[in-house]
């Protein structure tokens, strides 16, 4: 039998005329199914075929055909019956979720409930309210339900046959803008089982992922993609229940970026859980945010306004350039002469020979600049170049920078000219060389070493190589762009979880340093008269603040928008170790008395260099005092803590003129700085706080033992800081 073009509406109607003929528990009804043969002809002859009995007309009413076929399933039939329209299956909607679905779980298991509920469903055919709903996501969405939705004839015959098959129920989603497109095909066939995703074209650049209607316009657009250079991937996924998991991540994990098209609107959409299955599975190899283009959150319009309401060519192939912003008119592949040839022609060799095409695209120049103006080339189309030499210079709003070239060999296109404004990772200059032999120095060298001073050209899209002959394809251990990791060499060390911890507490904290400087005099005289190290006393000066002002002893429970004030003060100080800076806490700081301070501090301290600190020790802080001062630091602005909201930093003692009774005195001066987040408290609280704890210090009451204010004027002979602070 050969193949013929079939549309896929008698790809329909040739499998339920298979399935009538090979299973006589099988029957079709709904309205208007019978003598009509139905509204699109589905069912059309089935009647004649099998008699009134096994295709029969009923009444119009959708509960009343959805509850027939749960008795008749339930009783030994296979009902197959058709909703005639998308929004015409709502008033059945009880019996499909409450019965259809729920049928095998209610029963333990014991009764299955074999039965295909046909809804031809989309727009495209100008259709009014209720004919041209996208509502797949209602039965997605419930349990028990598998959901198939054909974008081809030959799946519309295999799927609905397999459908009709299964012992559970299936709800069986009809692109009815594609009933009447044709596609070669012999019957009787079948194609991948439920749960199978389809690479309808295969693709690097990016995954369009699509299924029923919009397949055949996520394959449009990938073709004009393609004009444009960019290689795009669609994904077919045919069922939604079950889902395709493993197609799906892998295309993502092959191509770093993904977008999602479907007719339906797309807030909670199927798009909506595909977006999110690919965060959760891809995320390491995602290159760009997940998008999607969807109808949009309206009614369905008026047929004449239902081409801009549905996901068009243009709208998807614009999302397309928003994943790849190289992408656009203009922007992608441009025509000129064949680098084989370019190459064959400088220096003689016989066309054909073995030439691979190196594309430098614009680095990330750091400081967050997404573009630079191409001020001037400094090679020409035809030059030679060698490796790290200086091919152009851009400027940004910072300077001027010079491009130094990762590839050697001849220079066959300059993408852009003079004054044009440049994306990162657009292209920029096209480079040939003859390709090298396999495990040579040069191949495994991966191209240049060169960077540029002070930016950050060791991330962003900076470099993508192509080959000649033969397509380049990145795999999911090469999801970089292209020739960058070859480049990245020295010694990687994992980031550890207190980086993470930094980067949370920089990107969810509104955090405000203040600062003041103080006269240490008052200070030091509190630490000759305690015979005791500068730490305690500037943790007593702490603790007495945090007493006065606890609301900077808190955290912030984003989660429930509260700010929970904390009843005791853990203590955190840093402590520097021959293993790096630690940071001891100190539990219930404010319960001790002054000598208890100063002992735990030693204690902590002493365990923190050796290595042993308690575990319940390096956490649970709710303020740390950064004392950097020992460290040769005159002030800083930290990152807080988290959870903590507040730390006070505390930097070295300095020889400053301060002025004295109307003199001018060389006294120990210390900076103070408090950082604060100020969702705890305003400018106002927060500056009391800090002014309370240099008072402390300019008074030497810190100590809580001292001769009152005549700290504050201590003789200059007073005793200078030692190395230690505790």
């Amino acid at each position: 039998m050969t193949a013929r073009e079939t549309a896929m509406a008698f790809a329909l109607n040739a499998a339920l005329r298979d399935a009538l003929g090979a299973d006589e528990r099988v029957v079709v009804f709904g309205e208007d199914v019978g003598r009509l043969g139905g509204v699109f002809r589905v069912t059309d002859g089935l009647r004649e075929a099998y008699g009134e009995r096994r295709c029969f007309d009923t009444p119009v009413s959708e509960a009343g055909i959805a509850g027939l076929a749960v008795g008749m399933a339930m009783a030994g039939w296979r009902p197959v019956v058709e909703m005639q329209f998308d929004a015409f299956a709502y008033p059945a909607f009880e019996q499909i979720a409450s019965h259809m679905a729920k049928m095998r779980n209610r029963t333990r298991g014991a009764l299955a409930l074999p039965l295909v509920v046909r809804i031809p469903y989309g727009g495209g055919i100008g259709g009014v309210e209720h004919h041209s709903d996208s509502s797949e996501a209602y039965y997605a969405h419930t349990a028990g339900l598998k959901v198939v939705t054909p974008a081809t004839a030959a799946d519309a015959y295999s799927l609905l046959r397999e459908a009709i098959d299964d012992p559970d129920p299936v709800v069986f989603m009809e692109p009815k803008r594609l009933y009447w497109t044709k596609e070669p095909l012999e019957l009787p066939v079948r194609t991948e089982p439920f749960g199978t995703a389809a690479i309808r074209r295969r693709g690097s650049d990016a995954t369009l992922v699509a299924y029923g209607p919009s397949v055949a316009v996520a394959l449009e657009a990938a073709r004009c993609a393609a004009a444009e250079g960019l290689d795009v991937e669609v994904v077919d996924l045919r069922t939604l229940v079950p889902l395709d998991d493993h197609a799906l991540t892998a295309s993502v994990r092959r191509t770093g970026r993904c977008l999602v098209v479907h007719e339906a609107q797309g807030f909670a959409g199927v798009g909506a859980e595909i977006a999110a299955r690919v965060q959760e599975r891809c995320f390491d190899a995602l290159l760009a945010p997940v998008l999607r283009v969807t109808g949009f959150d309206i009614p369905y319009p008026p047929p004449l306004l239902e081409s801009a309401h549905l996901p068009g060519v243009g709208r998807v192939l614009d999302a397309v350039r928003r994943l790849l912003p190289t992408a656009g008119p203009g922007r992608g592949v441009r025509h000129q002469a064949s680098a084989t040839e370019v190459r064959a022609v400088a220096d003689g060799r016989p066309r054909g020979a073995a030439v691979s095409v190196n594309t430098f695209h614009l680095p990330d120049l750091g400081e967050g600049l997404a573009a630079a103006e191409l001020v001037e080339w400094l090679v020409a189309v035809g030059d030679e170049v060698t490796h790290d030499q200086s091919v152009a210079e851009v400027e940004t709003a910072k300077s001027v920078v010079t491009l130094p070239s990762p590839f050697a060999g001849t220079v066959t296109a300059l993408h852009c000219g003079s004054g044009e404004m440049v994306e990162v990772g657009a292209p920029l200059l096209s480079v040939s060389q003859e390709a090298p032999q396999s495990g040579t120095a040069r191949e495994l060298d991966g191209g240049s070493g060169a960077v540029l001073t002070g930016y950050g050209t060791g991330k962003g899209p900076d470099l993508v190589r192509t080959a000649t002959p033969g397509p380049h394809r990145r795999t999911a251990e090469n999801r970089a762009p292209r020739g960058l990791e070859a480049r990245q060499r020295g010694t990687r060390i994992p980031l550890d979880a207190v980086a993470e911890k930094f980067v949370r507490a920089h990107r969810d904290t509104p955090a405000v340093t203040i600062w003041a400087d103080a006269d240490a005099t008052g200070l030091l005289a509190a630490r000759a008269a305690q015979d005791t190290g500068l730490l305690p006393l500037l943790a007593r000066s702490c603790l007495d603040g945090l007493a006065a002002f606890p609301a900077l002893n808190a955290r912030v429970d984003a989660a429930r928008a509260e700010i929970v004030r904390m009843p005791e003060v853990h203590l955190g100080f840093a402590a520097q170790t021959d293993h790096g800076l630690v940071v001891p806490v100190l539990r219930d700081a404010d319960r001790l008395p002054f000598d208890g301070l100063a002992a735990e501090l030693r204690r902590l301290t002493d365990l923190a260099r050796r290595g042993a600190l308690p575990v319940e020790h390096g956490t649970g802080g709710t303020f740390t005092l950064n004392n950097y001062g020992i460290l040769g630091v005159d002030g800083a602005t930290p990152i807080l803590n988290h959870p903590q909201t507040a730390m006070l930093g505390v930097g070295r003692l300095l020889d400053r003129p301060w002025a004295v009774d109307d003199r001018v005195e060389v006294r120990k001066v210390v900076h103070l700085s408090l950082t604060f987040d100020h969702r705890v408290c305003d400018g106002g609280t927060a500056a009391r706080f800090l002014r309370h704890v240099v008072d402390e210090i300019v008074t030497g009451r810190c100590g809580g033992e001292t001769e009152g204010e005549q700290g504050s004027r201590a003789p200059r002979s007073a005793p200078a800081p030692s190395g230690s602070w505790t």
